[in-house]
């Protein structure tokens, strides 16, 4: 099937960023590498051997399937199961991985606790090990103080369970510093209460992403990033980051047709906008059907064309102009230098939807910002549809196997 934008995955980015925040967190704190929900939708497979490969201690996702999914392509890296589990078939795939030491339950309470010491008697004896979520104002999993210390007890008592790690959430990290300081009190109190009840090798873990990044009296003994590996882990495009990340995505489409339209001539559904001068307009074939953002409220938002010149390649910024539609944005291209046109009317240029240069308006966070979410929304929201491409890293991998020059017919990306 012939696609007309695909998903570039910078694989060797994804190295240098694994590299950056282990040098961050230093030698004596483990890496968990979040990759639940597809890896954000950069496909959970190829991205968790690249993490492998470039020094990962621990993976986490959010179901045993997504567990079974990755460890069936040779990834050997233990995982944990965010998800309150209950059940397991005897001889399954996440069967094996227990019996083999490489995945751990998420424990959310005394209730929970004992369902799953029975799942392991139900499966014949086998040791689970298990991280207990303690709830410090997330109010979403996990247990409050009181029952996590019934499920402590559950644990210690149970014959198949082993205290694995101990761990919360912040609930907000990329805002006010003092709230995650205050959540990580409570876990230290914690611990602090029921010493005598950890294991020596029982990991704390409660930092994630920003937290790991701005502030190492949260690092514990494992800090669990999701968001810092993509190198989009900005709450805003203006925040910067304190290590040396780098965007590992590029949305790739093309212009598809072109038209010009006279002063005052309206464009899309609702004439949201008008044209204030002799317009050149060109189509590309992304919509909100393929997970790019609507603006409801009218403000603008900007894509970047792209051209090979004997200088090198150079990038314009254009506004998205109209209502998004389903499948289909318009483009004002009136300030692109017609010297730059290699086909009619611009047809087939490339054009970056999402684009990796934190300076540019087209940036994921910045497009998130002014669309009133955040990096995880966007990327999740990006349909299977488009083509995953992986480049950069050991092995190339694409999730359809058609060279990109027959997409993007004109200077398209090599991978």
């Amino acid at each position: 099937m012939r696609a007309n934008s695909s998903l570039f995955i910078d694989l060797a980015a994804l190295d240098r960023n694994t590299t950056a925040i282990r040098r961050a967190i230093g030698p004596g704190c483990r890496m968990c590498a979040v990759v639940k929900a597809d890896a954000y939708g950069l496909g959970a497979t190829r991205i968790a051997r690249q993490l492998e490969e470039s020094g990962a201690d621990m993976l986490a996702v959010y179901s045993i399937a997504q567990a079974e999914a990755i460890a069936q392509v040779g990834v050997t890296l233990p995982q944990l199961v965010l998800m309150p589990e209950r059940d397991m078939e005897v001889g399954s795939n996440a069967h094996r991985m227990l019996l083999a030491g490489r995945l751990a339950l998420t424990i959310h309470g005394s209730s929970h606790a004992r369902e799953v010491a029975d799942l392991a008697e139900r499966l014949g004896g086998v040791t689970i090990p298990v991280h207990l979520e303690i709830d410090t104002g997330m109010s979403r999993g996990g247990a409050a103080a009181e029952d996590a210390a019934r499920a402590l007890a559950c644990i210690s008592d149970a014959r198949y369970l082993r205290l694995a790690g101990v761990f919360t959430h912040f609930t907000d990290s990329a805002g006010e510093s003092g709230l995650s300081l205050r959540q990580d009190a409570q876990l230290e109190q914690f611990l602090r209460d029921h010493a005598a009840e950890l294991r020596a090798d029982t990991v704390v873990h409660a930092s994630n992403s920003h937290a790991a990044l701005a502030d190492a009296r949260l690092h514990h003994g494992m800090v669990r990033v999701g968001l810092a590996w993509t190198g989009l882990a900005q709450s805003r495009a203006s925040d910067g980051c304190p290590i040396p990340l780098e965007p590992i995505v590029r949305w790739e489409s093309q212009v598809v047709l072109t038209k010009e339209i006279e002063a005052g001539a309206s464009v899309g559904y609702g004439s949201r906008w008008t044209a204030p001068r002799r317009t050149r307009l060109g189509l590309v074939p992304v919509g909100y059907f393929d997970g790019y953002p609507m603006s409801p409220d009218g403000r603008t938002r900007s894509v970047r064309v792209l051209a090979e010149t004997p200088a090198g390649p150079t990038a314009h910024s254009v506004a998205v102009v109209g209502a998004v539609n389903m499948d289909q944005i318009v483009i004002d291209l009136t300030e692109v230098p017609a010297v730059l046109a290699y086909a009619s009317g611009f047809v087939g240029m490339r054009v970056e939807v999402y684009g990796s240069d934190p300076a540019a308006a087209n940036f994921l966070p910045t497009v998130a910002e002014a669309s009133g979410t955040h990096s995880y929304d966007l990327l999740c929201r990006i349909s299977p549809r488009i083509p995953r491409v992986h480049v950069g890293g050991s092995a190339i991998d694409r999730t359809i196997a058609e060279p990109i020059v027959s997409r993007l017919s004109h200077g398209a990306m090599s991978a």
